[in-house]
């Protein structure tokens, strides 16, 4: 096996793992082994990550929000219903998280819908900080 082939092989090992767990705010990896990144996509279009190696700390406050601690920065989460995005970042399953400033945008006039609408994470802000 050369090693653009090995690449291509890895690249849809990880492609494939991702798993749609997104309500809007994040991505999940069905094998975490393949996700060692943190990638952040912020509502202007503008991208970072940091990998998991460097995360020292994470903290869900419910009047702040996600804290995470990383080697050299400090990302913030605002929005709504962080517990099951928390969750998923301490079991080092998330692939990506999305902020969008406006969440009623998204808001669906079907009942059903609604009610999993507003059950559903939601990123307001993503604040980003060189520590």
């Amino acid at each position: 096996m050369t090693y653009e082939t090995a690449r291509d092989h890895m690249a849809d090992r990880r492609r494939d793992a991702r798993r749609v767990e997104r309500d809007l705010a994040f991505t999940t990896l069905t094998d975490p082994r393949l996700g060692n990144r943190i990638g952040f996509r912020f509502s202007n279009g503008a991208m970072r990550s940091l990998p998991y190696m460097q995360l020292i700390e994470t903290e869900y406050n419910t009047d702040v929000g996600i804290i995470m601690s990383f080697i050299g920065h400090r990302v913030t989460l605002s929005g709504r219903n962080l517990a099951t995005l928390y969750l998923r970042i301490e079991e080092e399953l998330i692939c990506e998280i999305i902020e969008r400033h406006q969440p009623y945008d998204f808001q669906p006039t079907d009942f059903e819908e609604r009610n999993a609408w507003e059950k559903a994470t939601y990123i307001e802000q993503i604040g980003w900080e060189v520590i």
